[in-house]
């Protein structure tokens, strides 16, 4: 009875272990920055801050990750224009946005996220420009990609910036 409680509470630690790392495990094709350090170096380099809010569970977001991230077109962009923040709406890890400490769920709540994946755009001096969610393919998010970061969301709809 004691081995086959020590074995249960065993397993259950090692699912437990490999279930938060996973959680962590973030993929490798973009340096990720916490939010307020992304924040800093955007104000510091005239560039944006695009969070991704995801949840390690969330189908899409792997899907996302795998076939749109993992384009070099994408990764271009992305490193090009924005500093890349990685949010898991369940987390209580904390982050900083705005000067103030609160978990990546308090974010994500405040930021009224409900599904994901979730991407927020955010100025250098930490506004907010937009939010899309969803699964995105990779020639639109290219296309909003380059809509927010050449700051073209200035001056014309997204429609105007797809026809041109």
């Amino acid at each position: 009875m004691i081995f086959r409680k020590a074995i249960f509470t065993l397993l259950f630690f090692t699912i437990a272990v490999a279930a938060f790392a996973q959680s962590q495990d973030r993929p490798d094709m973009f340096e990720w920055h916490e939010l307020g350090e992304a924040q800093k170096l955007a104000a510091e380099n005239d560039k944006k801050v695009l969070v991704y809010a995801n949840a390690r569970w969330c189908t899409y977001c792997k899907k996302m990750e795998k076939e749109v991230f993992s384009q070099k077109s994408v990764q271009d962009l992305t490193n090009q224009h924005f500093y890349i923040v990685w949010i898991d709406i369940e987390s209580d890890r904390k982050l900083t946005f705005r000067g103030k400490e609160m978990t990546e769920m308090e974010f994500s709540r405040g930021m009224r996220i409900t599904g994901t994946p979730t991407f927020i755009f955010i100025d250098s001096e930490g506004e907010i420009i937009a939010g899309q969610p969803g699964f995105i393919p990779e020639d639109m998010y290219s296309q909003i990609l380059k809509f927010v970061g050449k700051d073209a969301y200035l001056d014309q709809s997204f429609e105007e910036f797809i026809e041109k």
